[in-house]
């Protein structure tokens, strides 16, 4: 789903510090909470490795500390790190643009029809079918030379690192990363009844034409609902199994698998975009390039990165997020964009906020897996530096979850003073829970930077959340005295 295109500038203006960061607050302010905090923290849950931070913003003070120092895996708070450095590299009104290419004769595409991916992480079948529909508005009715895809924007390593830790997993999560991607590289996959029991179920894809499919599906008279899923890849297309029952006069359900191959997923859905706009295509999807001086038939702009932000920080999207890491590597180096490239020029942004190169480890842009170590200051470090550059701070700020109102915490912090002065981005895996934002008082003036990371969790992920949500309804309350 797309971000909503108006981000209220005016509003997060005003949120930025009032007041000189070397003013003081006086020096007793906040020692209730620093005695509060000091005891909700004393017992982690479990034998659980935490490490904490909490900072006045305004003053520059740390009300309170727990093994700041120490790196823990961030899990998905690492894409605090990474959308920061994002707008900074590229700037809030950074577009991708995919084009096609192709020359025209007479109504036909003599040769192939290109379409040059621009790493675009938004881009939808929609979106292929209106450069699809303005092909067919220029008079074009045939294609020769069948689809090329020209992905040369990214080199050719399409997993970020440590996804191969859990090689096996299908879902879209773990989905790969291209130049050329479409849907969030995910294919979905939707079964419904056949029309009478023992009939073979429907099946049909999105987008059309990258998987064959051997439907094996059963439409029975009663009973579960038990259709499974199987994507292999190939070379040149993938092959699905669907199998199990379905009931009759069940309703239709989706399915999302994440894909191997990007580039054939992009191309065959633009090919398949193209033929039903009335577009006849000869020959299949390969990769190639652009060949020079071919003339632009069309272009999708995305969103700007301010609105492609929202679903990686609200969400939680981890294909969204490693893109971003990518493109830096992509619009700062001299050839194909690289993750190094990205993490080297997210480097140089965190050494101008303190982050010395060689304290942290910060391999992947998301978080997933085990890949990445922060501590709580640094973390919090990344939080005041985006915070106080007021070329960034509105769009930083807008793209983080609203306790009790949107994103991955739209279902904690619904109770007041917490709700909607709570901004954050969580994180979660198997033995980690994570979270780091801001705790804003009633003027949006006062924000408290906080970072609460919690490791070797195991079995006790649930606790965790509760321990980081007592603590940052603390510092609420704190700074809403009226309203404890």
């Amino acid at each position: 789903m797309r971000a909503p295109s108006i981000v209220i500038f005016a509003f997060f203006v005003a949120l930025l510090p009032c007041v000189s960061r070397a003013q003081t607050a006086p020096a007793n302010e906040f020692d209730a909470l620093r005695r509060t905090l000091s005891s909700l923290a004393a017992s982690p849950p479990g034998k659980a490795k935490v490490g904490i931070l909490v900072r006045d913003v305004m003053t520059g003070k740390d009300v309170f500390t727990l093994n700041a120092q120490e790196r823990l895996n961030p899990a998905s708070n690492a894409k605090i790190v990474t959308a920061a450095c994002a707008l900074k590299v590229l700037g809030p009104e950074f577009r991708f643009h995919t084009f096609v290419h192709g020359k025209v004769e007479d109504g036909v595409v003599r040769g192939a029809v290109v379409l040059k991916g621009g790493a675009d992480p938004l881009l939808t079948t929609s979106d292929l079918r209106e450069m699809a529909r303005t092909l067919r508005n220029m008079g074009i009715r045939r294609v020769e030379g069948g689809v090329v895809v020209d992905d040369t924007y990214f080199d050719a390593q399409n997993l970020p690192y440590a996804f191969d830790q859990q090689p096996d997993e299908a879902a879209s999560f773990r989905a790969p990363v291209g130049a050329a991607s479409l849907n969030f590289n995910t294919l979905s996959v939707t079964i419904g009844p056949g029309h009478a029991p023992m009939s073979p179920a429907k099946v049909s894809i999105e987008p059309a034409g990258y998987a064959d499919i051997t439907n094996e599906t059963v439409t029975m008279a009663d009973g579960a609902n038990t259709p499974r899923v199987a994507l292999s890849a190939e070379d040149s297309r993938a092959k699905m199994r669907v199998w199990g029952q379905v009931p009759l006069g069940s309703r239709p359900t989706t399915y999302t698998r994440r894909i191997d191959n990007p580039t054939l997923l992009t191309g065959y859905g633009f090919k398949a975009a193209l033929e039903e706009s009335g577009v006849d295509v000869n020959g299949g999807v390969q990769p190639g390039t652009v060949t020079l001086g071919l003339p632009r038939l069309a272009e999708h702009a995305s969103a700007p990165l301010s609105e492609v932000l929202w679903e990686a920080g609200k969400m939680s999207n981890n294909f969204v997020t490693e893109t971003l890491l990518k493109t830096m590597g992509a619009e700062t180096g001299k050839g194909p964009g690289t993750w190094q490239g990205g993490l080297g020029a997210a480097s140089k942004v965190l050494e101008g906020w303190g982050l010395a190169p060689g304290s942290y480890t910060y391999r992947n842009g998301s978080g997933l897996f085990d890949a990445n170590r922060f501590s709580a200051e640094q973390l919090v470090k990344v939080l005041v530096g985006a915070y106080l550059d007021p070329t960034i701070a509105p769009e930083f700020l807008s793209q983080l979850a609203i306790g009790g109102v949107d994103g991955t915490i739209r279902e904690r912090y619904t109770q007041p003073p917490a709700k909607r002065h709570v901004r954050a981005k969580t994180g979660t895996l198997d033995d980690v829970s994570t979270l780091t934002g801001f705790v804003f008082d009633a003027q949006g003036r006062r924000p408290m930077a906080f970072a609460i990371l919690v490791n070797n969790a195991e079995g006790y992920v649930s606790s965790a959340r509760t321990y980081q949500e007592k603590i940052v309804t603390a510092i609420a309350q704190a700074l809403h005295p009226a309203r404890k």
